[in-house]
């Protein structure tokens, strides 16, 4: 299993990515993207925090038996 420590920072990777993206091609840029582009991220920045809360709430579980 990977270390809980690598899959948190890699999750925050990814969120912090995926708001980068949104910063410079979203709705308030100079030339946003699509739509659906931009509501694909938002909705993989969604998953990312829901999969990191569910990740962290079976690790104090885990931790906690």
């Amino acid at each position: 299993m990977t270390d809980p420590a690598e899959m948190i920072a890699w999750l925050d990777r990814r969120i912090a990515s995926a708001m980068t993206w949104l910063d410079d091609h979203g709705r308030g840029s100079k030339r946003p993207r699509p739509e659906t582009e931009i509501e694909a991220k938002e909705y993989d920045i969604a998953r990312f925090e829901e999969i990191k809360a569910a990740y962290l709430k079976a690790l104090a579980k885990r931790d906690a038996a």
